[in-house]
């Protein structure tokens, strides 16, 4: 039985590979928030596909926060949007 919790949130933090091939080529990737948490994106998802590709970048996501994987909790993202810094 499944009792974890959904809660939907929005954060804003930077993508960043967390696992990788042994080649080297990131394969799982988390949103790094700056409440110091960081969530697993769930790359099932095509939003979450689009997510990997952004690696570094400050992004404002919304999404449903799944069950807990290596002391992260999966992010299904519902919708995210590029935050560009006007200082750079």
């Amino acid at each position: 039985m499944n009792n974890t919790k959904k809660d939907t949130i929005t954060t804003t933090g930077v993508v960043i590979p967390v696992a990788w091939e042994e080649s080297g080529k990131p394969v799982s990737f988390a949103l790094s928030s700056y409440e110091e948490k960081e969530y697993l994106i769930d790359m099932r998802t095509k939003l979450g596909k689009q997510l990997s590709t952004m690696e570094k970048q400050k992004i404002r996501v919304t999404g449903t926060l799944g069950h807990v994987v290596n002391n992260r909790r999966m992010l299904s993202v519902n919708s995210y949007e590029p935050l560009f810094s006007s200082t750079s």
